[in-house]
């Protein structure tokens, strides 16, 4: 009921508002009020459904988008925290794995390292080897060439010995008794 009469003078200061001075009856604006009274009743009558329709949808989309977006949020919350757990099972499987590549690595190295040194030992074999046998051919070598050169300076010397003639005389005397030595004994 108060809305009423609010209605009523509001409509009463607006209509003598209008009139730019000029005073309407009492009667005439409580007419005008009641038909404006009217009207609204009617406009409420058959409009309360869709604008009771429209407000609910639009509160329903209101309430819809809300409810979407915390349930956006909550999905996009356990989104980082599976994200930041998976984040940190990969960091642990980084630092397993450059562990394991450190180990590996140091590893191949030891590997490598005992390699290289294995191959040099048998280098230092071969070259010890290599250098026995060569040594053996130098002194083969060596000594059939100090016996080719002895047996040539002994040919000097016999052949100059035996330039003399007393020397030939006693060579020959020398074999000749070798001979009779071994006539007689054979």
């Amino acid at each position: 009921m108060r809305l009423i009469s609010v209605l009523v003078l509001l409509f009463s200061f607006s209509f003598g508002a209008e009139a730019g001075g000029d005073h309407h009856s009492p009667l005439e604006i409580l007419w005008k009020g009641v038909n404006v009274l009217i009207f609204l009743g009617i406009a409420y009558w058959f409009g309360r459904k869709p604008v009771a329709e429209a407000f609910n949808n639009f509160w329903r989309s209101l309430t819809e988008g809300v409810d979407s977006s915390e349930e956006d949020l909550k999905k996009a919350k356990e989104d980082l925290k599976r994200a930041k757990e998976e984040l940190e099972k990969a960091k642990v499987r980084a630092d397993e794995s450059i562990a394991l590549a450190r180990e590996s690595a140091r590893a191949e190295v030891e590997n490598a390292r005992r390699h290289a040194e294995e191959v040099a030992r048998r280098i230092r074999e071969k070259a010890m080897e290599t250098v026995q046998i060569e040594l053996k051919k130098a002194k083969r070598e060596l000594a059939l060439f100090g016996m080719e050169k002895a047996e040539e300076i002994a040919r000097k010397m016999l052949s100059e010995r035996f330039r003399d003639p007393e020397v030939q005389r006693r060579y020959i005397e020398v074999q000749l008794k070798r001979l009779e030595e071994t006539d007689g004994k054979g």
